[in-house]
């Protein structure tokens, strides 16, 4: 769903919540940047929104033990 922009719904919300929040220790050029990083985020998120997981995947872990201080 998008905007005359082509901006998506999504990507103005979490505009405005930033801009709400810190837009008044922000000139317009900086909130222009904030802009486009968010606009940014969401289309980088997008492909892994698109992932379907079920409660059956666990995450991925590594496990290090710990050999000491010294052992690094």
């Amino acid at each position: 769903m998008g905007n005359e922009n082509g901006k998506s719904l999504e990507q103005d919300l979490m505009f405005a919540v930033v801009k709400e929040k810190y837009g008044h220790l922000m000139d317009d050029e900086q909130l222009e940047e904030v802009r486009k990083t968010v606009v940014g985020l969401s289309d980088f998120l997008a492909p892994m929104r698109a992932v379907r997981l079920t409660n059956d995947i666990e995450p991925f872990s590594t496990f290090k033990p710990f050999r000491g201080d010294d052992n690094g």
